[in-house]
């Protein structure tokens, strides 16, 4: 048995507690090693579960958001109508100001409430064709509107079928669509019909107006898996507020006098008009994300890459539109676990 830190049990000795029982240890043996009775390490293990089975109901309450992504989107998202929209969105910000107006509190929220849980996700992946030409051909006063425009019309569409934004890394956008314990094919289908949407709006809304007022034309490839993801922390990043409401003139006293720090522990710290609330800094982490990242390296422009997993979860309509994708042990080296095969890759017709 591995020895223990005691600094580590006075601190933590819930999370000992814990840490000893997730690596089987048993109960009575870790009442032992901590010098506990039995019924505290019950107690204790008893609260964990019950935590994480709030998160677990979190999760599912989470999942079943009324939003248009826990239906078949297909059949509900109006394609013509978002292209016209996407191309007037384009044209404002070629023309008149680049903006960007998709927020990604929405998405912090939600993954807070799941910090520490392992929970299963289809990870979407999509990045911009030739991105290196367009930045070494267009200077920034015109590069930048286009990637904006990007950007902000393929998160308005993930966010139309149900997915959430997770990061922005540079001219790529990952996201996420929830999935439900019995419903795997319902998420993996919207993922699915979401990637064809991005298509359709890059192509016939942003493109025309791209291409008539003299911008090169975009392409996208898209890569699209499921799994098993962590949600973990790493340490606080500050949020400041202006609000219109500063507090009573004691407490602007006691900041003056004090400059108490309180915001450390995640509490909000007030000064005049401006809050500063240290939140969580998120992240995903699992094999999901790697692959879905990687596979987009061997999608062609405008095509779509999934996982063996999202294909298996596929209806028979979607299944029809992929086809495998022959890649070399060489090139593609991800192994599914449950086989120990190579894990297959399907590329859309």
């Amino acid at each position: 048995m591995n020895s223990i830190n005691t600094r580590d049990i006075d601190i933590h000795p819930n999370k000992t507690i814990i840490t000893l029982y997730e690596s089987s240890i048993p109960v009575e043996t870790i009442a032992l090693q901590l010098d506990l009775s039995i019924k505290d390490v019950d107690e204790t293990l008893k609260a964990y579960h019950n935590s994480n089975k709030a998160k677990e109901e979190s999760f599912l309450q989470a999942s079943k958001v009324s939003k248009l992504g826990m239906l078949l989107v297909d059949t509900v998202f109006d394609i013509n109508s978002a292209i016209l929209d996407a191309q007037k969105r384009t044209w404002y910000s070629i023309k008149v100001k680049s903006e960007f107006k998709v927020s990604q509190e929405k998405t912090q929220e939600l993954l807070e409430s799941f910090v520490g849980t392992n929970v299963t996700l289809v990870i979407l992946h999509v990045d911009l064709v030739g991105s290196t030409d367009l930045s070494m051909n267009l200077p920034l006063k015109r590069l930048v509107p286009i990637i904006q425009a990007f950007t902000q019309e393929m998160s308005l569409v993930i966010e139309a079928y149900g997915g959430y934004v997770f990061k922005y890394v540079g001219d790529a956008i990952l996201c996420f669509f929830f999935t439900e314990k019995d419903d795997l094919i319902l998420p993996c289908a919207n993922a699915v019909t979401c990637a064809y949407s991005m298509i359709t709006i890059i192509q016939h809304g942003m493109n025309l107006i791209l291409d008539a007022n003299g911008y090169p034309e975009l392409g996208i490839r898209i890569g699209i898996d499921i799994g098993e993801n962590a949600i973990v922390q790493y340490g606080l990043r500050p949020e400041i507020i202006t609000t219109t409401e500063t507090g009573s003139n004691t407490d602007k006293m006691k900041w003056n006098e004090t400059n108490d720090d309180r915001s450390n522990s995640g509490m909000i710290k007030k000064k005049n008009d401006v809050t500063v609330h240290k939140k969580p800094h998120l992240d995903i982490l699992g094999y999901t994300i790697n692959i879905a990242s990687k596979m987009t390296n061997f999608a062609k422009p405008n095509q779509i890459i999934i996982g063996e997993e999202v294909y298996r979860n596929l209806d028979t309509q979607n299944k029809r539109k992929f086809k495998n994708l022959n890649i070399g042990n060489v090139e593609w080296n991800y192994i599914n676990n449950s086989t120990g095969n190579t894990y297959e890759l399907y590329v859309n017709n």
